[in-house]
């Protein structure tokens, strides 16, 4: 397994529609477990495909860090069924947007038909804290990002500091031996 590269945002790669995964092969498994590895060295509780630049519907999760009673997933090609009319607010984070933090209202569960690794179909209900990360994830997948649910102001004020952040990282890699 390996670390991957980390897509920071703004991107393109991050506004596009993912394409479906018609064959759960050796080389989606080897980018899942890749995936995982890479969302755990940068203590993430979700990864989509997009957000290492690759335009595929598939995330992964784990949300045990939260609630031991969830496990980690792998999630191919997501559709959400239904959600619930109950919403909560929760602080939301992004890999792609490091240290960028906002509070967004989401429904408190979804019922999610996908695909599992070993290319299983499944229909879960995720609730709570596992809601709002695979909603998040979905997202990723459909070019939302956590930044649209912002008003315009606050969208603007991110994206400037992320292209700030990111020319300070481009300095930092030039001149680091």
């Amino acid at each position: 397994m390996s670390v991957l590269k980390l897509v920071l945002a703004p991107s393109l790669i991050l506004k596009n529609k993912s394409e479906l995964i018609n064959n759960i092969n050796k080389p989606i498994s080897q980018l899942a477990n890749n995936m995982f590895e890479t969302m755990y060295k940068y203590g993430g509780v979700g990864l989509s495909a997009p957000q290492v630049s690759q335009s595929l519907q598939l995330i992964v999760i784990d949300c045990s860090g939260k609630d031991k009673k969830f496990t980690p997933s792998t999630i191919i090609n997501p559709k959400i069924i239904n959600l619930s009319t109950g919403f909560s607010v929760n602080d939301e984070g992004c890999l792609s947007f490091p240290n960028q933090f906002y509070e967004i209202k989401r429904p408190n569960s979804a019922l999610v038909e996908y695909i599992d690794i070993h290319g299983k179909p499944i229909t879960k209900n995720f609730s709570g804290f596992e809601a709002v990360c695979i909603q998040h994830e979905i997202d990723h997948l459909k070019g939302t990002l956590f930044v649209d649910y912002m008003s315009k102001l606050r969208r603007t004020m991110i994206l400037k500091k992320m292209i700030k952040y990111k020319k300070n990282l481009l300095i930092k890699e030039k001149f680091t031996i």
